[in-house]
């Protein structure tokens, strides 16, 4: 299922979809479309005034159950971590009305974030060359561009080297970028410590990309260093001392870039000296 399946109103209404970064749906509320970073309402004839726009015909519940080939149990244990990702890489994140505590399920969605995802060339070749030295952390707040600029970088480090991917939700390499003949190894839909674990043992990677580490991912992290493979991950956070603060794990990489929620972009290269490290700042 892709996602324009799942919103054949609003498919109609939107004119190109090259530069849409989300739509969000709240039931009875109009429809709002983020199109290259700004806001929009979305009218019978495009995009309106932020706040009259339409109202979808179907409400959160249907979508969802579209987006599931209308077998929500199948979805289940995926949706309870409060997501779907559809086949062309589209993340639904849901909200909504929640029984249980030991074992939570919705029984109700009351709103929907989509995440559209992009396949670009966002990093260009000075940028690749600092990225290529060493252990990388890409960070930035949500919506940042994190997984655009990761997807490019393991598209780019492919051309030479061995490089696998974790793609624990489905949203780093969906089928569409599959389609176009990467050269990357894409284990799919399982944890990164498994991923980790199997991937060094019998792909031989040079490289391991992953999206949005957590403190949990820490110990895993470490041993995938530890067995002589680099690693390009993302984390979130605005700043280097955001990272610093959540993880225990500055020490594990060599590159730090930093990005805005406008396109902006800060690369860090620690550079050891003695028992010391300081970091080369250069701005983009």
């Amino acid at each position: 299922m892709k996602v324009w399946d799942c919103l054949p109103q609003i498919a109609q209404l939107i004119p190109s979809f090259d530069d849409i970064r989300e739509i969000r749906i709240r039931n009875g509320r109009p429809v709002k479309v983020n199109c290259g970073g700004r806001w929009y309402g979305l009218g019978k004839r495009g995009f309106t005034d932020l706040h009259s726009g339409i109202v979808p015909n179907e409400d959160c519940d249907e979508i969802v159950r579209c987006a599931c080939n209308n077998s929500v149990y199948t979805y289940e244990k995926m949706l309870t971590n409060g997501y779907l990702t559809l086949e062309d890489g589209v993340r639904i994140g849901v909200c909504g009305e929640v029984a249980g505590e030991a074992q939570p399920m919705f029984r109700k969605y009351t709103s929907i974030c989509l995440r559209i995802p992009h396949c670009r060339n966002v990093v260009d070749g000075k940028t690749f060359g600092q990225c290529s030295a060493g252990n990388i952390v890409v960070i930035g707040p949500p919506a940042s561009g994190k997984t655009t600029f990761l997807r490019d970088l393991a598209i780019k480090l492919s051309c030479t080297q061995n490089v696998l991917v974790a793609d624990e939700r489905g949203e780093l390499f969906y089928d569409d970028v599959l389609r176009q003949g990467v050269d990357c190894d894409v284990l799919k839909w399982c944890s990164k410590s498994y991923a980790f674990n199997i991937g060094v043992r019998a792909i031989s990677p040079q490289w391991i990309v992953c999206d949005e580490v957590s403190p949990d991912d820490v110990a895993a992290l470490r041993n995938v260093a530890q067995s002589g493979v680099k690693i390009a991950c993302s984390a979130h956070g605005e700043s280097l001392g955001d990272f610093e603060a959540k993880f225990s794990l500055a020490d594990l990489f060599d590159v730090f870039v930093v990005l805005g929620r406008v396109g902006e972009k800060t690369v860090l290269q620690r550079q050891k000296q003695s028992n010391n490290s300081e970091y080369r700042q250069n701005i983009e």
